[in-house]
């Protein structure tokens, strides 16, 4: 596998981003919400990704607007669905987890969007993941690392090369999507800062983010951890 060539595909909206990653094979990171199934196959189609060549769809954690589309998804390209056992519970039944505002961003958020425990079609997870998993097996040169803190059960995905698909780790502003800054709700924020500063000991060049972005690590580096 190594020298493949690996591409990273968005699939963005205004409210939230997929990504679909093509090595030897390809995987999905993350499907947004119910009706983003048809807008990630639209872009597979037009990369010429076929169904089949779908190895794993990897979901980053249990928010709605991140596996509204993964029963949809799996029904359609026959991969497993992989999330990390802190988040199982929320893919089971469809239902997510509590948000917990970080700030007066995320307290405004919350209130604007009247944010209540939304529901969407739950299904079993074919692949329950705990520490870090190797993705050689799925045709992708990289590796899904837990990055707790967003959720219990937040991961990210390491490329080798350089790349990190890091979903709601990171948030893009609210006006300056390309501008980093920590996620507006957190199931608990120290351990989110430490999750960040893990991924960014790692040395990724570029983050890709749940909303907003991309960000160059630079960026996340001066953001998080740059003296004033």
């Amino acid at each position: 596998m190594a020298g493949v060539k690996q591409e990273v595909f968005a699939v963005t909206s205004a409210y939230v981003n997929a990504y679909i990653v093509r090595g030897e094979r390809s995987v999905i990171v993350d499907t947004g919400i119910p009706s983003y199934g048809g807008r990630i196959l639209k872009t597979m189609a037009h990369q010429g990704i076929r169904p089949g060549d779908i190895s794993l769809i990897i979901i980053t954690h249990g928010h709605h607007d991140h596996t509204g589309s993964a029963a949809y998804l799996r029904e359609k390209t026959g991969a497993p669905v992989a999330i990390h056992r802190g988040d199982v519970e929320a893919l089971r039944t469809g239902i997510t987890p509590p948000l917990h505002p970080v700030g007066g961003r995320g307290r405004f958020l919350a209130a604007l969007a009247g944010m209540t425990r939304t529901r969407v079609q739950g299904m079993e997870p074919q692949l329950v993941l705990e520490g870090e998993t190797d993705l050689s097996a799925y045709g992708i040169e990289g590796k899904i690392v837990p990055a707790p803190g967003h959720t219990a059960g937040s991961v990210c995905v390491l490329l080798a090369g350089g790349c990190a698909l890091v979903g709601d780790m990171i948030f893009g502003g609210l006006v300056r999507k390309h501008t980093p800054g920590f996620p507006y709700f957190c199931q608990d924020a120290e351990t989110a800062s430490k999750s960040i500063a893990d991924i960014l000991d790692r040395k990724p060049k570029i983050f890709y983010a749940g909303h907003g972005g991309p960000f160059t690590g630079g960026q996340v580096w001066r953001k998080f951890f740059a003296k004033p």
